[in-house]
Order: structure tokens, then C-alpha cells, then sequence
């Protein structure tokens, strides 16, 4: 039934108009296109690190979601298990320390307080930035560990244009997807939708099996019970005035659903357990911007929808929505200054069986400022000033400050160093708050404090160039909320304060190799993340944090030749604990995928791409949560048809 409703979504975008998006562009220089973009407020976070995916590979993940791309770019941790639920875990912090933002919308459940990194599909976005450290003064509450930004990208297409793609892969894994683009130079629409599904009918081997009599200990097993069905449609319809005044209309409807994976004791003693669990979203964000005048101003607006239903239990209600009202001011009154203040105003609404009923709505109001300024064309600095009101609730003022400093440029290479410091919070979650038993409204927000020193080298002669950065960083949480036993229920409380320090080198490089073009990237992390007090009583004190590896990395090169190209890339994670009493660990692993394409110009209205892929080619027994099977060697073609 759910494959006619996707198939029906998407006869209904063939009906539909839709159009690309110019590139975000921010250059050393600070200066913004000013086009429909959401890995935005770089210019005035200087000191910031913001990372962007590699063209390379965020065309391979467009098959997959958020965490596939995200693992194997950039130094990052996550929890995951075969598909149903995975958490980020950036630089040591936990998963509700990340926002997630679509415009100005930051899509972590107000209940849970993160986000399900499979849930996010690559297919539907044009690029994704990654800010890492903490980014409260700009992004409000959450942003203690960092940001994701998901972008759209705008070119006011004249004309129509169109995609569509089928991928199909290993344990009943299938992709279909259309973009469609039509505009007339002044008014776009844009209208992308996918279904995606996996049986996750893998076969792994399984220790949890007991013969004492022919002493054997594991036995191979199959996943049962853990199919994933995911369906999305982004529709976008923009007005251009003129090229400094335009009007922005985004809606994002999901619907995600999974059986949840059973753990392998489970899926061998219960095979026949099935547990459901469905995520229905509506998220729009709509805005007018104009920046035809000194004095540069954006009016937006949004409103979302959650909800969440576990085994078709309907009467226990867990939903929320968000009515949204931002504006600001911008204003660059020389070439060397310039600075923007605003206001965000949400009213919440929650419909959660386990809230009291005296629980209507809450307020929350962000006022901000920033400054930028740039002194004899080497130095930037900026300011953020956010201070937030919630209902009933104190929140912390949070300043940043960051500096970017050009040290050298040569002919040949520059090198730069980057500075910055920045308060964060955490608003606790409304089940934090308010859940029945257990919630405690009366909590403190979690606080942080970051410190972090950057530089980058860039180097570029003839056919070769690249980046080596290199950056320090140190994080301190305090009253960092966990749940407790209490005996008769769980109770929400200001545990533990954390201290998380370490080092991330990145590295990428274009080159040509016997007359083959090649992209290569290198990153590494050490993160050392712990508990330094805690109200538990704990042996976990002064030791690495659960699901933090110490070490981390990834690498990547991809070579190209005529209409072909190749890609190898791999991941290692080092052990992780998975909880205080360090029964459980997590022992290291490492990953390796291959991938083959194929670019076939019919002539200038149409054209394919074949692209085929094995993910973990070393069919490596690993787990990236404990007790959870991972699947193996698997296969994925796909056949994307671009025309005009």
C-alpha cells in the first residue's frame, strides 16, 4: 500500500514545476550571495570551523541518509544500529547537543531532544554544512557540540528541467526518487520527493547461541523484524523581484517508519517480535528578504509538525507543533564592518499522553546581535550577543566571539589561523521537563563553555591543490541532564559535568596521476571525553565517554578518466564503552566501500548516470551499538536520468 502512496506523490510532482538553485558561495573575503541557502552565518562566526561536503561524496550518499554521508567525510561519532536509529555525537557531546537546521527551523524532536540521523535523506538536499563546537549564539538552544545545516540551493532556472532515479541494492534496499525544476527566470518551483525501503534481512553471526553439550557458542542468524519505509517530498516555490529582493516557500512533508531492530539475543530467543514505530512531519519555512538598501532586512516565518506513534498505539498521543516568527536587520555601513540584530519568537504547542494536562503551550523568544569587522585585509573578527526567554524558565545569555587571521599569502599557498570562544545551552526537553512520572520542570539548563585554535594551509600549483587544516579544541558542560533509577520510576536530574578536548586534522587534495584526474581527503580526530563529577555513583569518573571512541577517522580518493570514475573509501572507529559499569565494549573496527560510475551525455537534453557500489567490501563483524548486528558485504545500483 505505501509503494502506490509514494508512487502516487510522485505522479502528483510530475504535475508540478520546479527549479534549481545557485550555489552558496562564501569567500575568504566574506562576501555572501545573497541566493536561498541554509549552511549560512559564516561571515559573522570568524573563528568558526564549517565544513562542507565534498561534492564527490555527497553524490555518492544520494541514495542513502544523513549518517552514511556524514561517517564517511568527516571526523564524527555515531550510535547506530542496521537502519532504524542512529545519534550524532560531535566532538564528545551527546546527541541532543547538535541542531539540526532546515532555514530557520531546527528539526530535533522537542520531546526526545535530537534527531534519528537516518531519518534525514541526502536525495531531497543540494549540499549539507557541518559546524563543529559550539554554535548557541547563532542557532539558540542545542548548539553545544554543533550544527548541521541542510541546504537548498537557487539558480532561477528558466525553463524546465527534470531528474529521476532508481536504486536498488542488498537486503531488498530500493531508492526511487524525481526532481523536478521548472521557472521562468522570475518565479521557480522546485519539487523533489523519494520513497525509499530495506528489509534489513541480513545474515551476521551470532554470539548470544548456547550448546554446551557440543560447545558451540555462536551460530549464524538472520535479522528479522527490522524493515525501514521512509517517503519525502520537498516543495519549493520562490519569487525573484529583482536580484536583491526575493520571496522563499519551503515545505518538507515526512513520513518515516521502521520495525524496530531487536537486539541479536532477542532476534535468536523471539524471532517473531515486531515493535513499529512511526514519525509523521510537516516542516515549512517561508520568507521575504530584501537587500536592496543599506539597511538589508528578512521577514520568516515556519510552523512543524511531529508525531510520533509506536506500535499503532494511537491514544498515546506524543506530538507537538511550532508556529515560528523571525526577522532581522542587516547593515554593512563600510566595506570593513558591518553588523545584523533580530528577534525569533516560537510558540509550542504539546499533545504528550504523559504531560499534565495544565501544560497549553510555552513562549520562547531569542534576541540577538552580531558585528563583523575587518582590519587592514588580514584580520576579521566577530561578536554574537543571544540572550533567550523561555516560559517559566531561565536561560543563559550566550556570547561568541572569533577571530580569522591572515598570516601568509603567497603566490603559491596561504595559511591562516582561526580563534574562538563561545558559550553554549541546552533547554531540557519537554519529557525532561514534564513527563509523568519522572519529569522535573525545575531543572537547570546545561551550560558549556568552548575554547578553540584553527589553521589552515592552502596550497595550489598548476594541476595540484589543497588544504591541510589542523584545530585544537577544549569543551566544558556543566549540569549535563541524564535520567536516574529512583526506584519506583526514572527521574530526570543535573547529573554530571563533562570536559571533552582534542585534536582534528582534515586534509583534501585535487591532483592528476598518470593523466587521471583525482580528489583525495584524509581526516582524523582525537577526542577525549569525560566525566569529571557526577552525582551517580560511578566508577566512570576521569574515563572516556560512552560511544566516544578516542581515535577516528576516515580517507577517501576518488580518480577519473573520460566518462568513468572510481572511489575507494574507508572508516575507523576505535573501541568505545557503552556504559559506566565497562561490561560492554565496543571493540575497534574498520570499514571499506568501493564505488564505480559511469557518465552518459545523450547530447545536451539528456543524460545518465550508472552508479555502482559495495559497502563494507571486507565484510567486517563489527557492531556500532552494543548487542546490535550490523550487516555485511552488500551491493547498490542506481540509474539516475537527467533531462531537459
Amino acid at each position: 500500500m505505501r509503494r502506490f502512496v509514494v508512487f502516487g506523490i510522485v505522479l502528483w510532482a510530475l504535475a508540478q514545476s520546479a527549479v534549481a538553485q545557485q550555489a552558496f558561495t562564501v569567500f575568504d573575503t566574506v562576501q555572501v550571495e545573497e541566493v536561498v541557502s541554509y549552511g549560512k552565518l559564516q561571515k559573522y562566526q570568524s573563528g568558526a570551523k564549517i565544513e562542507r561536503i565534498n561534492a564527490t561524496q555527497f553524490s555518492l550518499a544520494q541514495d542513502g541518509n544523513l549518517e552514511q554521508l556524514l561517517s564517511r567525510s568527516l571526523p564524527i561519532a555515531f550510535k547506530t544500529n542496521a537502519g532504524g536509529l542512529a545519534t550524532i555525537r560531535i566532538r564528545g557531546s551527546a546527541p541532543d547537543h547538535t541542531s539540526f537546521n532546515f532555514g530557520g527551523i531546527n528539526i530535533n524532536s522537542l520531546t526526545l531532544g535530537h534527531s534519528n540521523v537516518n531519518n534525514v535523506p541526502i536525495y531531497l538536499f543540494d549540499e549539507i554544512g557541518v559546524q563543529f563546537g559550539s554554535a548557541s549564539s547563532v542557532n539558540g538552544s542545542g548548539s553545544i557540540g554543533g550544527a548541521i545545516h541542510l541546504g537548498l540551493q537557487n539558480n532561477w532556472t528558466n525553463g524546465f528541467k527534470a531528474e529521476a532515479r532508481i536504486a536498488n541494492g542488498s537486503f531488498g534496499e530500493q531508492l526511487y526518487g524525481t526532481k523536478l525544476f521548472w521557472g521562468n527566470g522570475r518565479f521557480e518551483a522546485v519539487t523533489r520527493a523519494y520513497y525509499y525501503a530495506k528489509n534489513n534481512d541480513f545474515k551476521f553471526t551470532n554470539p548470544n547461541y548456547r550448546d554446551f553439550e557440543n560447545n558451540i557458542f555462536e551460530i549464524e542468524d538472520k535479522q528479522h523484524n527490522a524493515a525501514i519505509e521512509n517517503i519525502g517530498l520537498l516543495q519549493e516555490l520562490n519569487y525573484k523581484f529583482d536580484k536583491d529582493e526575493f520571496f522563499i516557500f519551503n515545505i518538507w512533508l515526512e513520513k518515516d517508519w521502521h520495525l524496530v531492530q531487536q537486539n541479536m539475543q532477542t532476534n535468536l530467543s523471539n524471532p517473531d517480535l515486531r515493535e513499529e514505530y512511526n514519525n509523521d512531519h510537516v516542516r515549512i519555512w517561508t520568507g521575504y528578504k530584501n537587500r536592496k538598501n543599506p539597511f538589508k532586512f528578512e521577514i520568516n516565518g515556519g510552523y512543524v509538525y511531529d508525531n510520533a506513534v509506536s506500535n499503532e498505539n494511537t491514544s498515546d498521543t506524543i506530538s507537538t507543533q511550532r508556529i515560528i516568527g523571525e526577522a532581522f536587520v542587516e547593515h554593512d555601513f563600510s566595506h570593513q564592518a558591518s553588523y545584523k540584530a533580530g528577534a525569533k519568537v516560537t510558540r509550542i504547542y504539546p499533545t504528550v499522553y504523559a504531560y499534565s494536562e495544565s501544560l497549553k503551550h510555552e513562549d520562547r523568544v531569542d534576541l540577538y546581535a552580531s558585528y563583523y569587522h575587518r582590519f587592514f585585509n588580514r584580520l576579521t573578527a566577530t561578536l554574537n550577543l543571544r540572550y533567550g526567554y523561555v516560559t517559566d524558565f531561565d536561560v543563559p545569555f550566550t556570547p561568541s566571539f572569533g577571530l580569522n587571521y591572515l598570516a601568509l599569502s603567497k603566490e603559491k599557498y596561504v595559511l591562516r589561523f582561526t580563534g574562538n570562544i563561545a558559550r553554549s545551552y541546552r533547554v531540557p526537553t519537554f519529557n525532561d521537563r514534564f513527563w509523568v512520572p519522572g519529569g522535573n520542570p525545575d531543572l537547570n539548563p546545561e551550560e558549556g563553555m568552548s575554547y578553540e585554535f584553527g589553521t589552515k594551509w592552502s596550497y595550489c600549483v598548476g594541476d595540484i591543490s589543497g588544504n591541510v587544516k589542523l584545530n585544537a579544541f577544549l569543551m566544558n558542560v556543566d549540569d549535563w541532564i541524564l535520567w536516574k533509577n529512583g526506584g519506583a520510576y526514572w527521574y530526570a536530574a543535573n547529573v554530571q559535568n563533562v570536559q571533552s578536548k582534542g585534536l582534528e586534522f582534515m586534509t583534501d587534495w585535487n591532483y592528476n596521476i598518470f593523466g587521471l584526474k583525482a580528489n583525495s581527503g584524509l581526516n582524523y580526530t582525537y577526542t577525549s571525553a569525560e566525566r569529571k563529577k557526577s552525582q551517580n555513583n560511578t566508577n566512570a569518573l576521569n574515563r572516556q565517554l560512552e560511544y566516544v571512541p578516542l581515535h577516528a577517522g576516515n580517507f577517501f580518493t576518488t580518480v577519473a578518466y573520460n566518462k568513468f570514475d572510481f572511489t575507494v573509501d574507508g572508516s575507523y572507529n576505535d573501541e568505545q564503552f557503552t556504559d559506566e559499569e565497562e561490561k560492554n565494549v565496543l571493540d575497534a573496527f574498520f570499514l571499506m566501500n568501493v564505488a564505480v560510475g559511469y557518465n552518459w551525455k545523450i547530447d545536451g537534453q539528456n543524460q545518465i548516470r550508472i552508479n555502482g557500489m559495495i559497502n563494507n567490501l571486507l565484510d567486517t563483524d563489527y557492531q556500532a551499538s552494543w548487542g546490535y548486528a550490523m550487516p555485511g558485504i552488500a551491493y547498490r545500483l542506481s540509474i539516475t536520468y537527467k533531462f531537459k
